[in-house]
């Protein structure tokens, strides 16, 4: 039996047509159905529609015009059926009178096989011919290899919807391995290698567990400008651009706005991109990064450590339990993540380096080489708290009568994370501060009367997002995390 989508309509001729009514029957497949669980035919009657029937299996749609687009979920009551598939051909091997190719979709991969004496000459020599990657529509008859417990399907028709020309720029399948300069030269080919695909995989359900927790948390989700009059931390960092007759500067961060916002919602998060004009050239710094960034009313430094770690800890354990495949693929063990974040002091960071011989004195900011002799003694996730002040941004609030900042970095062994804390509301000794890291407080002008207004206390931070799918995804560099990164040396593609 050929399992299809019956649809037939005469819109042009009206008739009285009884109530919306359902009817359901049950079938079973011929051939080698026997004691397959029945298939449910719906059926529902409506006026100018005949008939309109779907094909339903244990409760989901399992044909669509006989197209199957999910290779991973094939039901068994398609087998022996005829079907139709669309995909790219990923590889070929011919033994004998057979040729077996191996088709890829977004959702995984089928066997397809034709034979030599079941098929035209013509269809013969265009699979013998057919270049490795191009698009094909393939329609057959669906088997169940029982040797290998995989789904199979015949070759009756095929068309080349794409031919794929060659020499390709790199190994899809991942036998032969490209450098990352020619994986990102030819990013979207890259991502039908099961490997990197995975990463995006994890990138998309992180943004969602992300969305999940804040909107739990009743957080409301923001969009703050890009293009601003100023930055947050001043203007060595930003990106100039010309805002019809005036200078404006692409955003290194929403830190403004958001504080800006807690007037009136208290509760705030934002997901989005930006632009810091940096000539580092490392394995964690871009040009342009997506930051997860969030602020709340009247919370204390230790309440937001603690939500920090619960968002984190809240995106690894779906990660666990929603993509073990592809965490598998990426050979990245999460589990190990999901003990309690130590919390140090910058005084503990100072006295661990010079206990392992790294001179550091107590006001020294902490390098990217400091965190690379840190992580001997911390490999996992870690917060570090109460940096002096006089390092810090200066809406920054300190400790009261001390040189110590309410504020906080969450690192992953030597990589930095989140800079966050309590911030400054009160707007005398914000303006103190402005002027104490020799900014123009003219350029705070819109920014500073919002405090004027009645301001709350509050904190929050900021996460680099692409630097933590970097360590979720058990990467090495920030590159490989991002579709299209930008540094100093790549605007193209």
């Amino acid at each position: 039996m050929m399992l299809t989508k019956l649809v037939s309509s005469n819109p042009t001729r009206p008739q009285l047509r009884p109530p919306i009514t359902s009817k359901t029957c049950a079938i079973r497949p011929k051939g080698s159905g026997i004691g397959l669980p029945a298939i449910v035919i719906i059926c529902t009657q409506k006026v100018h529609i005949t008939l309109s029937c779907e094909f339903v299996h244990s409760g989901k749609k399992i044909l669509d015009n006989n197209h199957i687009e999910n290779f991973e979920n094939i039901d068994v009551a398609l087998y022996n059926n005829n079907a139709q598939v669309t995909g790219w051909i990923e590889d070929s091997r011919s033994i004998g009178s057979l040729i077996f190719l191996t088709l890829r979709n977004s959702t995984g991969k089928i066997q397809l096989i034709t034979k030599k004496n079941l098929v035209s000459e013509d269809l013969w020599k265009q699979v013998v011919n057919i270049a490795r990657q191009s698009i094909v529509k393939a329609n057959g008859k669906l088997v169940h290899n029982e040797k290998n417990n995989v789904v199979e399907l015949i070759i009756e028709e095929l068309e080349i919807l794409n031919q794929a020309e060659h020499p390709l720029p790199l190994d899809p399948t991942g036998r032969v391995d490209s450098g990352l300069d020619i994986i990102l030269d030819a990013r979207s080919l890259s991502l039908r290698k099961p490997e990197i695909k995975s990463i995006f995989k994890l990138r998309n359900n992180s943004l969602i567990y992300i969305r999940d927790f804040f909107i739990k948390n009743n957080f409301i989700e923001v969009n703050t400008p890009k293009i601003l009059s100023l930055g947050a931390e001043g203007g060595a960092t930003l990106f100039k651009t010309e805002y019809f007759d005036k200078l404006g500067f692409l955003a290194q961060s929403p830190q403004l706005y958001k504080e800006q916002l807690m007037l009136a919602f208290e509760k705030v998060f934002e997901i989005s991109q930006y632009f810091r004009a940096e000539k580092s050239n490392t394995t964690r710094h871009l040009n342009e990064f997506v930051s997860v960034d969030f602020e709340w009313a009247y919370k204390n430094n230790d309440q937001t450590m603690d939500l920090c770690e619960n968002l984190i800890k809240h995106i690894i354990s779906n990660l666990i339990e929603n993509t073990p495949k592809e965490l598998e693929i990426l050979n990245s063990e999460l589990s190990n993540y999901l003990n309690v974040f130590d919390r140090i002091t910058y005084q503990d960071v100072i006295d661990d380096l010079n206990s392992l011989d790294h001179k550091k004195n107590f006001g020294d900011d902490i390098t990217e080489h400091d965190l690379v002799v840190l992580s001997e003694k911390h490999k996992s996730f870690y917060f570090i708290t109460d940096w002096p002040s006089e390092i810090k941004p200066f809406y920054i609030s300190s400790y009261d009568d001390s040189d110590l900042s309410m504020s906080f970095d969450l690192q992953f062994s030597n990589v930095e994370l989140v800079s966050g804390g309590v911030r400054i509301h009160k707007i005398s000794e914000l303006e103190k501060n402005i002027e104490k890291s020799g900014l123009d407080l003219k350029n705070f002008k819109s920014h500073l009367q919002t405090f004027k207004w009645g301001m709350p206390p509050h904190s929050g931070l900021g996460l680099g997002f692409d630097r933590l799918i970097m360590i979720l995804a058990n990467r090495k560099n920030i590159r490989e995390v991002v579709l299209y990164p930008r540094d100093k040396d790549r605007l193209d593609p």
